[in-house]
């Protein structure tokens, strides 16, 4: 998994780009296909912004949080991207067969 990061009005810091690196390790749980992350760390006044794009074979997921923390905006954005993951997992878990389909209909 390649990570990418980019820093808006401030610099990235090295423990920042270790606390987002093991964030995102835990993703791989989920999504053995990971490709590439883009992390965009930006700050605003007050406001800290993490953005974090991840790519799979399959699909792409986008998450984004803004708080006062720098910390806390990076993990609601894992947290979101790992809800959606979950959301994408269940509907590829979930998805009918066609040997289901075949029982319906001779019946």
């Amino acid at each position: 998994m390649k990570v990418h990061y980019t820093g808006r009005h401030m610099e990235l810091t090295e423990p920042l780009k270790t606390f987002t690196k093991e964030r995102l390790d835990k993703m791989a749980t989920y999504l053995d296909d990971i490709i590439d992350v883009h992390v965009i760390l930006s700050v605003e006044k007050h406001r800290h912004e993490a953005e974090i794009t991840l790519k799979t074979r399959a699909s792409a997921f986008v998450a984004s949080a803004t708080t006062d923390d720098m910390y806390g905006s990076i993990t609601q954005a894992v947290d979101k991207l790992e809800a959606q993951a979950h959301k994408h997992q269940g509907k590829k878990n979930t998805r009918p067969h066609d040997s289901a389909k075949v029982g319906a209909v001779e019946e």
